[in-house]
């Protein structure tokens, strides 16, 4: 990054979309993505098996240049160590979902539950049938 010139707050502000997307280097594979909608995006770029690749690292500015300066950070010890940051990301995102046992189905479990003395056994069984038949399918990989 020697010699590169980095970007600022202010340069990302200021910049405006054009009619196609184009992107600041602020160095080292980050880069602010602007679009011609006006939406603006954090892209890390990375080489790894020899191919290049990108992972977005989030929208600007609810996430600030220097937050992204920190993702990348971490992206890059991935890479260095041999893995992708994109499957790195999906693994974590799994373990969360896993551990916090957050899943659609759980919570409507417990509310069933929660709920089942102070309803008739009709109401219950009723509701019960609903969240299993149509909601928990589509819903519970939320």
């Amino acid at each position: 990054m020697a010699g590169e010139k980095l970007l600022t707050e202010t340069k990302c502000k200021a910049a405006k979309s054009k009619t196609k997307i184009y992107y600041l280097n602020d160095g080292g594979g980050l880069r602010l993505r602007i679009r011609p909608n006006g939406s603006r995006h954090w892209i890390y770029r990375y080489r790894i098996d020899k191919k290049e690749k990108s992972t977005s690292l989030g929208a600007y500015p609810q996430t600030s240049l220097q937050i992204a300066r920190a993702k990348v950070v971490e992206a890059r010890k991935n890479v260095a160590e041999g893995y992708d940051p994109v499957v790195v990301r999906r693994v974590k995102r799994t373990q969360h979902a896993v551990a916090g046992e957050q899943s659609f189905g759980s919570v409507a479990r417990d509310w069933l539950s929660h709920n089942q003395e102070s309803w008739s056994s009709h109401h219950y069984e009723r509701n019960e049938g609903l969240i299993r038949r149509y909601l928990v399918p589509d819903l519970d990989k939320l």
